[in-house]
C-alpha cells in the first residue's frame, strides 16, 4: 500500500495535479543543504552517482546522509539567439521545474535562488538579461516584479512552490547593473538597489500561499565590516526579508572565527536568521582538465584543512558546529555548493556563456575536485556531515555556561601539581562564557572529563581554542578510550581556532576527555565549545 501511494503520488505531480507534502521536514529541522543546479547536465552527460560501488539515484543518496533541502539557481534565458547552451547546469526555468520536482518528490525542501541575469552573477559582475538591456529604471523594476510572479505562479500550478525564496545572488555590489549597484554612483545607489528587491519580495508575498522565508545573500562571510555596511543600508531602506545568507569559503572568506563573529553580529544587531548557502572544501588536489581548479595547494594553505576526504569532513562539521552555536540560535544551517559537480564533461561556460559574459577563458570544470564524489562517482567521507547536525555531542557543559564565573566548571574535574593553578571560567564576546588557564605563577595543570557509556565506533574530538603561542604546553587529549592516548597541540594562534582529532575508534566503552597545560607565569591558553561525537 505504501508503495502504491508513493506511485500515485510521483504520477500526480508529474501531471501538475497535486503539491508533493515536505512534512518529513520540519519547519524547524537544521537545513543540511545541497545545490544540485548542476545535476540534470551532469546526467545529461554521462555522471552516474554510487555509494560503495552500487549506483543510486543521486537525490536518494544525498537523502540517505542527511539532506533535507536543496538549493535551485534560475537564469532568465540561459542561451544564445541561436539556441546555444550557456552551460553550468543551463539552469532555466524549465530545467529548474524538472530539478524542483524531483526533489520534491524525494521528500526534500526547495529553496529558489532568483539570480535576475541570463547566466552567472557575483560581486564582479550582475549583468542584465538580454531581454531587459534596453530598459529604464522603471520598467527593470516592473520586470522584477512580473517576471518574479510569473515564475512562481508556474511553479504554484504544479504544486511546486519553494519553501524558500532567494532574492538575488551575492549582491555586495547590488544586482541589474548599472542601476541596481550599490558603490560608485551619485548616493542613490541602496536606494535603486532596494527598489528592486522590495519588487522582489512583493512579488513573493502576492503568491505565496503561507508565509515563505525571503533571504538576501552576500559573499565574503567573514568580512563583518562588509555584511554591516550592506545590511545596515538594506534595512534603513525597510526592505523585508527573514534570513542572511552568506557564501563562506575557508580558503578565500578568512577563518572559522571570523565567519561565527559575523554571523553572531547579524544575529544581534539586526536579528536576521543566517543560512551558510554556498560552502565547499576540496577532497584531493587532483584536477581532471585543462581548467585550474579553484582549489590547488595554496588553498589548502589558507583553508586550514587537507585537501582528501578526512579533511573536507573535518570542515564541514565543525562549519555545522559554528552554525548551531550562532547567538540567540539563529543559525538555521547550511548548503554546500554543487556537491554532485564531479567531472569535466560539464563546463562552467560553453562559449556561447563567455560571449554573454564578454570573456575569453578555458572550458572546463574548476570544481570538480570539491564534489563530494571522487572522479568515477563514488560517495566520499564528505558527504555523512550532512548528517553530523543530527548527531549528539556526548560532552557535558561543553561550552561552560551552566555556572557563570567559576573556578569550578560543572561536570568537569581540575587537576593540578601546585596551588598556582590558575583555571576560571569567565566571560567574553560580551555574553559567552570560555575558560581560561592563566596564573602570574608558574603552572601545570588540566581539566578533564569522563565519559561513560559509549557504543564502540568512530568518534571525532573538537576544540576552540586561543592562547599565547609561546606557552610551554598546551594540549587536548583523549584517553582510556581502548587505543593509544591521543592529544594535539593548542598554542598556535592568538585568535580562536577549533583543532580536531579525528577517527578515534573508542571501543571500551568510556574515555576520559581534556586540556593539559604548563605554563611560565602570566602566559594563558581559552578554550571553548569541547565536543566528542560518534560520527559513524
Amino acid at each position: 500500500m505504501k508503495e502504491l501511494k508513493q506511485i500515485i503520488t510521483f504520477v500526480l505531480v508529474i501531471i501538475g495535479f497535486t503539491s508533493v507534502s515536505t512534512q518529513i521536514v520540519r519547519a524547524d529541522d537544521f537545513i543540511n543543504g545541497a545545490d544540485i543546479s548542476i545535476l540534470d547536465e551532469m546526467e545529461q552527460s554521462g555522471a552516474v552517482y554510487k555509494v560503495n560501488g552500487k549506483q543510486k539515484d543521486p537525490l536518494t543518496i544525498l537523502k540517505d546522509n542527511g539532506v533535507n533541502y536543496v538549493r535551485l539557481r534560475l537564469w532568465v534565458d540561459p542561451y544564445d539567439s541561436s539556441g546555444n547552451p550557456y552551460g553550468a547546469g543551463t539552469n532555466d526555468l524549465s530545467k529548474t521545474i524538472k530539478l524542483a520536482r524531483r526533489a520534491k518528490i524525494n521528500g526534500l525542501k526547495v529553496l529558489l535562488d532568483f539570480h535576475y541575469s541570463d547566466f552567472w552573477v557575483d560581486p564582479g559582475k550582475q549583468t542584465l538579461p538580454k531581454s531587459w538591456e534596453n530598459q529604464t529604471f522603471e520598467q527593470l523594476n516592473s520586470s522584477v516584479y512580473h517576471y518574479t510572479v510569473d515564475v512562481l505562479n508556474k511553479m504554484k500550478s504544479q504544486g511546486l512552490y519553494p519553501d524558500m525564496i532567494q532574492i538575488g545572488n551575492e549582491l555586495n555590489s547590488g544586482l541589474l547593473w548599472p542601476y541596481g549597484k550599490s558603490w560608485g554612483g551619485d548616493g542613490q545607489e541602496f536606494i535603486r538597489l532596494a527598489t528592486f528587491l522590495k519588487s522582489g519580495v512583493k512579488a513573493v508575498k502576492d503568491t505565496q500561499n503561507s508565509d515563505i522565508p525571503i533571504m538576501l545573500h552576500l559573499a565574503d562571510g567573514g568580512d563583518k565590516s562588509v555584511f554591516q555596511w550592506w545590511l545596515y543600508e538594506i534595512t534603513n531602506q525597510s526592505v523585508d526579508f527573514d534570513i542572511v545568507g552568506i557564501s563562506y569559503y575557508p580558503y578565500w572568506h578568512g577563518s572559522l572565527a571570523d565567519l561565527a563573529e559575523n554571523m553572531d553580529n547579524i544575529s544581534e544587531r539586526y536579528n536576521k536568521k543566517v543560512v551558510v548557502v554556498e560552502t565547499a572544501y576540496a577532497n584531493t588536489l587532483n584536477n581532471l582538465d585543462q581548467k585550474i581548479n579553484a582549489f590547488t595547494k595554496n588553498e589548502e594553505d589558507s583553508g586550514g584543512y587537507k585537501a582528501n576526504q578526512d579533511g573536507q569532513y573535518q570542515f564541514l562539521t565543525d562549519l555545522v558546529d559554528k552554525i548551531k552555536d550562532v547567538k540567540k540560535n539563529n543559525g538555521l544551517g547550511f548548503f554546500y555548493w554543487e556537491p554532485l559537480w564531479y567531472n569535466a564533461n560539464v563546463s562552467w561556460a560553453t562559449q556561447a556563456g563567455m560571449s554573454y559574459l564578454g570573456v575569453s577563458d578555458l572550458t572546463g570544470n574548476e570544481w570538480e575536485n570539491q564534489a563530494v564524489f571522487d572522479f568515477s562517482g563514488n560517495a566520499l567521507r564528505g558527504i555523512k556531515a550532512f548528517n553530523y547536525s543530527n548527531l549528539t555531542n556526548l560532552i557535558q557543559n561543553n561550552s561552560f555556561e551552566w555556572d557563570g564565573y567559576t573556578e569550578s566548571p560543572s561536570n568537569w574535574n581540575k587537576w593540578t601539581a601546585n596551588k598556582n593553578a590558575g583555571i576560571k571560567t569567565e566571560i567574553y564576546d560580551d555574553s559567552r562564557h570560555k575558560l581560561t588557564f592563566w596564573s602570574d605563577k608558574a603552572f601545570e595543570s588540566s581539566v578533564y572529563q569522563n565519559v561513560f557509556n559509549l557504543s564502540s565506533g568512530t568518534y571525532k574530538l573538537s576544540i576552540d581554542a586561543m592562547g599565547d603561542v609561546n606557552i610551554e604546553t598546551a594540549q587536548l587529549y583523549i584517553k582510556n578510550y581502548g587505543g593509544s592516548e591521543q592529544k594535539i597541540s593548542l598554542k598556535e594562534s592568538l585568535i580562536w581556532k577549533t583543532y580536531t582529532i579525528d577517527n578515534i575508534r573508542i571501543t571500551k566503552g568510556q574515555c576520559e576527555v581534556g586540556v593539559y597545560v604548563k605554563s611560565s607565569a602570566n602566559k594563558w591558553v581559552s578554550i571553548d565549545n569541547i565536543r566528542l561525537v560518534k560520527v559513524d
